[in-house]
């Protein structure tokens, strides 16, 4: 087989076609000269197709382009010429925009899925903590009676602190409270041990209980 002797690139002919073209001259196939060359099948893709963009960057794609190009035949200085004429040098700033323009998609969508994420924890963590508090059982606090009491009389006055949306009982019955949440009721006593259950419990919230003893003689 002569040698293959190649021309200067015509105008509308680029690189890539041009190292195409040797290739398909010289009966080569791109596994085969993947093998040979050490460089990735894709790459070599890349450089016919004049995707420069899919090289690695810098010294590397450079390198892939000198080897190729030289076990096609071309001359080192042939290839800078044309790398020159044509601007396609690997490392200049248009194949770092192409990186930098990858990487700008890439670590938005990073930052988004992080906002995403940060905001439904954000959500789940409110919604559990309006969940804890509207289940929480009230505050209740027995102003009077004092525990173990001894009376007298066969009446007391029960008085308390609550939350204002709760509802109170003594002894299952209603007791009404005011806007700040205090309440009081006459109750009536019997002789002996009179047990007083007080309840406070808002809508859906569990309950609060205390419970009083209070002795008639």
């Amino acid at each position: 087989m002569s040698n293959f002797t190649p021309k200067r690139l015509a105008p509308e002919e680029t690189l890539g076609e041009k190292l195409r073209q040797v290739r398909l001259a010289k009966g080569l196939h791109l596994d085969d000269l993947s093998k040979s060359l050490g460089i990735r099948r894709n790459y070599l893709e890349a450089l016919e197709e004049n995707r420069y963009d899919l090289l690695p960057t810098g010294l590397y794609g450079k390198s892939f382009l000198k080897k190729y190009g030289q076990r096609l035949g071309l001359h080192s200085k042939e290839l800078s010429d044309e790398l020159h004429n044509l601007e396609i040098n690997l490392d200049d700033p248009f194949s770092q925009k192409v990186v930098k323009k990858k990487n700008f998609i890439i670590f938005p969508k990073l930052i988004r899925n992080t906002l995403i994420a940060s905001a439904v924890l954000a959500c789940l963590l409110y919604l559990a903590i309006y969940a804890k508090k509207i289940t929480a059982p009230p505050d209740l606090s027995i102003i009077q009676p004092a525990e173990n009491l001894l009376l007298q009389e066969n009446f007391y006055l029960v008085q308390g602190l609550t939350e204002p949306e709760a509802e109170v009982r003594i002894n299952e019955a209603i007791v009404l409270n005011n806007n700040n949440g205090s309440f009081s009721q006459m109750v009536n006593l019997k002789k002996g041990i009179n047990t007083l259950t007080i309840t406070a419990k808002k809508k859906y919230s569990r309950q609060s209980q205390e419970i009083r003893q209070i002795l008639v003689e």
